[in-house]
């Protein structure tokens, strides 16, 4: 039976957003969960097509999520980190507060950085303090030296009982 699970998204500079997933897998402090991408979407120059598939993997004591995109035929697409703080997993959703940048990584492991101008932007704007951009600028290190580490080490679907 699936269960249904929430994604609360909050950001420094629009409004919130929600969406209804599915949990694949849960722990004490970390979940995993499906989401099925229902109109096409885009993160900077990425195209997610309809139908594709986002299996993302939220730590209650890490400030960075995971999402892991397949395309609507199942074929990796790339790997999404979102850094992040405030992460708070609940019965039945997930909440955390968006820092805004976000590094992607292709199928073969090269990296891009994504929306530093929409940090530099809400630093500008006194939305983000000296903390979160050192915040930030670890995790950023931590998921570009680590990025292989983390991946070795997440629950998957296809080595799940």
């Amino acid at each position: 039976m699936k269960r249904s699970f929430r994604e609360l998204r909050l950001h420094k500079d629009k409004p919130p957003q929600e969406f209804l997933c599915e949990l694949l897998h849960r722990e004490d402090n970390y979940v995993v969960l499906r989401y099925i991408c229902s109109s096409p979407a885009k993160i900077n120059s990425i195209h997610i097509e309809k139908g594709s598939t986002t299996i993302a993997h939220y730590w209650k004591y890490r400030n960075y999520i995971l999402w892991k995109f397949k395309d609507s035929d199942d074929g990796l697409k790339g790997y999404l980190f979102h850094i992040c703080n405030n992460i708070e997993i609940g019965k039945d959703y997930v909440k955390y507060e968006d820092l805004e940048l976000d590094v992607w990584f292709d199928p073969e492991g090269n990296s891009t950085i994504l929306d530093q101008d929409e940090v530099n932007d809400c630093f500008r704007r006194g939305l983000l303090d000296t903390v979160e951009l050192s915040l930030i600028e670890q995790q950023k290190k931590e998921i570009l030296n680590g990025f292989q580490h983390i991946l070795k080490n997440v629950w998957s679907e296809e080595v799940a009982p």
